[in-house]
């Protein structure tokens, strides 16, 4: 009988040190991670809720300010490396270039990385797949806004451009803002209101401007350039890297006051003060660009650097990629070796 007794007792003990280990692992866990899940799950109801609020369906999502959180700590190891070496464009880049992809894992669909003082493709991949490029469309619709528009114009905004998803820029019905003034949210925060107030004052109307968007890249040669709106918002609005890379070369042959915009870390016009969200600009090599985001493209980018003693100005395209800064560093860092 004490046995079946002390038998009984251990096995109680036992059950007992379980249960309290068991009550402590799950403690442990909702401390430490429990509260990042739930933040997770808050924000994608938050997200959903914006979804509904503003009647936009999931397949247009989403032109945000855009902060990759994969920033690397790379960045001065690249540049320091390009500038105290000065080589000119590495001659065996492109052959090394599938065994360096496929060892880094660069994940965009498309890229291209161009020496655009030399008009030289260093790097690429799928250049002549068309994909949705997001904001990148509002570098054309910069283009247009100074070709079609007088920039000491005043605009006043309206609802209709305020209604756009994405008020980055907090502009204000009845707000006037000159056209050189609006290219700044357009280019730093990538404002879609600024863009649809920017195509909306086109004399001609909205469709009008659209229109003189795919025919002017039409005429410089980018052919598989299309545009659906001014902002990027939709997926209709596709190029290719290889389409891209001439868009900003004319840009910056013919309008290069568009990329100092870019540049920017802040302006301040009046009562605003629009801050630039692009991680580079802490680096005195990046000479501009443009990010974009949607559902349909991924992360989408433009990214211009000046580097070497040469000071030679190199660009990356990128469509369809799921870690941006890296991917451009990795880029980088490969075209310079």
């Amino acid at each position: 009988m004490a046995k079946v007794y002390y038998s009984m007792l251990k096995a109680c003990i036992c059950g007992a040190i379980l249960a309290f280990a068991f009550i402590f692992l799950q403690q442990f866990l909702l401390k430490n991670y429990g509260q990042s899940a739930n933040k997770v799950s808050d924000s994608k109801i938050a997200n959903e809720a914006q979804l509904v609020k503003t009647n936009i369906p999931h397949t247009a999502i989403l032109e945000e300010a855009d902060q990759d959180p994969s920033f690397v700590s790379r960045f001065s190891r690249v540049f320091i490396y390009s500038a105290d070496n000065g080589k000119e464009v590495i001659e065996s880049a492109k052959t090394s270039l599938a065994k360096t992809t496929t060892a880094r894992k660069i994940s965009a669909t498309s890229y291209v990385v161009i020496d655009l003082d030399r008009n030289a493709i260093l790097l690429e991949k799928n250049p002549e797949k068309a994909l949705p490029i997001a904001s990148i469309t509002k570098l054309v619709t910069a283009v247009m806004a100074k070709k079609l528009l007088n920039q000491d114009e005043t605009i006043t905004i309206t609802n209709r451009a305020l209604l756009t998803y994405g008020n980055e820029a907090w502009l204000k019905e009845g707000e006037k803002l000159k056209v050189s003034e609006l290219l700044n949210p357009l280019l730093m925060v990538s404002s879609n209101d600024a863009s649809e107030a920017l195509a909306g004052s086109y004399k001609k109307g909205r469709k009008e401007f659209i229109k003189e968007m795919n025919n002017w890249t039409n005429s410089i040669g980018a052919y598989r350039t299309y545009f659906d709106d001014p902002s990027g918002l939709s997926y209709k609005n596709v190029s290719t890297s290889k389409d891209i890379s001439i868009i900003i070369k004319w840009i910056i042959e013919n309008e290069p006051d568009i990329f100092k915009i870019t540049a920017q870390k802040s302006k301040s016009i009046r009562f605003h003060t629009w801050t630039n969200p692009t991680h580079f600009l802490n680096l005195s090599s990046y000479a501009g660009g443009k990010n974009g985001y949607t559902f349909e493209a991924n992360r989408t980018s433009v990214a211009l650097f000046r580097l070497g003693k040469a000071n030679r100005l190199y660009g990356i395209i990128l469509l369809g990629s799921s870690n941006r800064d890296s991917d451009i560093l990795d880029l980088l860092e490969e075209a310079l070796r």
